[in-house]
C-alpha cells in the first residue's frame, strides 16, 4: 500500500461517527432491502431471503433450495453544520457548512445453498463499515474537517448445521478490504489570526512574540486556504469470524443470536504532514516531518439478539437488540519505523445499543408489506468530531416484497432517519471549533431474489 499517514487520520477522521445515515460510529446497518423496510428489526431471526448470510448464518438451515439475493441501498444524507472557529485572538471565523455528507449506493449480494437436511453453505458481499464527508476546499476549519472517505467491504463464507430439528448453529469467516482517503486543508490557519496575535503581543509589550506572529502571518499569506495540509490514502485487508444460533421454539416463534468478531486493519506506509512546508507557526503546527509508520484501526465486535413471532397466517412481529463493543476502542497510536511514537490519541467511545421493532403483513400471496422503527444510540458519548458528527437517531421504515413467480421476487424499502440536534466543541492545536449539527437522511433500497 502506498499512502501518507497523518495525525488527522485517526484523531479527527477514522475515529469519528457517521451521521444520520448509519449505525453508531462508522458502522453501517444497510445490509439488505427487506431489512431496511422493517428498520432491521428481527435480522438475526428472520429468514426471508439469502441476506441471512450477513447477520446470522444459522438461519441458512431453514432454506430448502438454493437462493440468491442482490441489490443496493442508496443513502441520501443531509447534515448541516452551524458554528465558529475560535482562535482566542478576536479573529474568529465562520465555520458553517451545508450537506457535508455525500450520497452513496451501498451494494450487497448473497447466496445460500442447502447441501442436505443438516448442512447448508452460503457467501456474501456487503459494506459493514464506512463513512463519507466532504467540506469545501476553502472551508475555514479545513484543518480538522476536509475530505473523509472510508469503505470496508466485507466478504463472508459461512456454513450452518442443524443440531436438532429446533436448534441450528452457524459459523463463518470474514475478509474485510478497507479503503481510506482523508484530506485536511489549511482553512483559516492563515494570516488573520497571526496578525491579531501580533497586535495583542505589541499591546502587551512582547516585541519578540509580535515579530514571530508577523513572520508567521507573512508565510501564511502565501498559502491559500485550500492548500493541502495533510493527506492519507490507502487500502489494507483484515480478517475475522462470525457465529450464530437459531432456536425454533414453536412453528410460529423463533429466536436468533449472532456474534461478529473484532477485526484489526493494519495500515503501513509513510507518515507525513505539510506543517513545515507551509511554514505554519508552531502554535498551530502539528508537523513531525516525514517517516515511515504503522497504525492499527480496530473494527469492533458486536452481538445481535432477535425474535420473530408469526401471530396469524398474515401478521408477524419481530424485534432486535444489537450491542457493539465500542468501549474496547481505547486509543489510536501510530509508531514510526524506529519505534518512536508518532502520535497517540485516547478515545472516549462507549458501547452502543440499537433497538428495533417491526411488523410484517402478508397482504396477498404475491405481496408482503412491512414497517419498523428503531432507536440507534451514538457511540461518541461526550467525544464528538466535526469530520462526521455522530448523534442518537431514530429510524422510520416501510417496505414490501412482490413475488412475480414463486421463485422470483423483488424487495423495495424506504427509511427516514432523524438525528437529535447536537452541540459540541472540538479542539486541535489550541484552536476550538464550536458547532451545532442537524442531521437527517433518506434511504432507498432495491433487491432481487431468485430461488433455484
Amino acid at each position: 500500500m502506498k499512502n501518507i499517514f497523518t495525525k488527522t487520520l485517526l484523531s479527527s477522521a477514522l475515529l469519528v461517527a457517521t451521521g444520520a445515515a448509519n449505525a453508531a460510529a462508522f458502522q453501517l446497518a444497510e445490509i439488505s432491502t427487506s431489512g431496511l423496510g422493517r428498520a432491521y428489526a428481527g435480522e438475526a431471526a428472520i429468514a426471508d431471503n439469502a441476506g441471512v448470510v450477513a447477520t446470522n448464518p444459522a438461519l441458512m438451515s431453514l432454506f430448502k433450495r438454493p437462493e440468491i439475493s442482490l441489490g443496493a441501498i442508496y443513502v441520501d444524507p443531509n447534515i448541516d453544520i452551524e458554528g465558529t472557529t475560535l482562535y482566542g485572538t478576536g479573529a474568529d471565523t465562520n465555520a458553517n457548512a451545508k450537506n457535508i455528507a455525500k450520497s452513496a449506493a451501498v451494494p450487497n449480494i448473497y447466496f445460500v445453498a442447502p447441501l442436505n437436511d443438516k448442512f447448508a453453505v452460503g457467501g456474501g458481499l456487503n459494506v459493514n463499515y464506512g463513512l463519507a464527508t466532504e467540506y469545501d476546499d476553502n472551508y475555514s476549519a479545513g484543518f480538522i474537517a476536509g475530505k473523509t472517505d472510508l469503505t470496508a467491504l466485507n466478504l463472508n463464507l459461512s456454513g450452518s448445521y442443524k443440531i436438532l430439528d429446533s436448534l441450528s448453529l452457524g459459523l463463518g469467516v470474514n475478509a474485510v478490504y478497507a479503503d481510506a482517503t482523508v484530506e485536511r486543508r489549511l482553512g483559516s490557519l492563515n494570516a488573520t489570526p497571526y496578525l491579531t496575535a501580533a497586535q495583542r503581543y505589541f499591546a502587551a509589550g512582547n516585541t519578540a512574540g509580535a515579530r514571530a506572529a508577523l513572520a508567521a502571518a507573512r508565510n501564511a499569506a502565501n498559502n491559500p486556504s485550500s492548500a493541502v495540509l495533510r493527506k492519507i490514502e490507502g487500502d489494507e485487508w483484515g480478517f475475522g469470524w462470525n457465529a450464530g444460533l437459531m432456536w425454533q421454539v414453536t412453528e410460529t416463534s423463533r429466536f436468533g443470536l449472532a456474534y461478529h468478531s473484532k477485526i484489526d486493519i493494519d495500515f503501513e506506509g509513510d507518515y507525513s504532514d505539510a506543517g513545515d512546508a507551509l511554514m505554519i507557526a508552531p502554535a498551530y503546527s502539528l508537523s513531525q516531518g516525514n517517516q515511515s509508520g504503522s497504525l492499527t484501526l480496530p473494527l469492533p465486535a458486536y452481538w445481535e439478539f432477535s425474535g420473530f413471532h408469526q401471530v396469524t397466517d398474515k401478521f408477524a412481529f419481530h424485534y432486535s437488540w444489537k450491542y457493539t463493543e465500542w468501549s474496547k476502542f481505547k486509543e489510536l497510536r501510530a509508531v514510526g519505523s524506529s519505534g518512536k511514537e508518532l502520535f497517540q490519541k485516547t478515545e472516549k467511545y462507549r458501547d452502543s445499543s440499537r433497538l428495533a421493532l417491526g411488523a410484517t403483513y402478508n397482504a396477498t400471496d404475491a405481496l408482503t408489506v412491512r414497517a419498523g422503527i428503531a432507536y440507534d444510540e451514538t457511540a461518541a458519548g461526550d467525544h464528538h468530531s466535526i469530520s462526521i458528527p455522530d448523534t442518537d437517531r431514530m429510524w422510520y421504515s416501510v417496505g414490501a416484497t412482490y413475488r412475480f413467480t414463486p421463485d422470483l421476487s423483488v424487495d423495495v424499502g424506504f427509511a427516514h432517519l432523524r438525528g437529535s440536534n447536537n452541540h459540541f466543541k472540538e479542539t486541535q492545536s489550541g484552536v476550538v471549533t464550536d458547532v451545532k449539527v442537524k442531521a437527517t437522511a433518506n434511504l432507498y433500497g432495491l433487491n432481487l431474489n431468485y430461488r433455484f
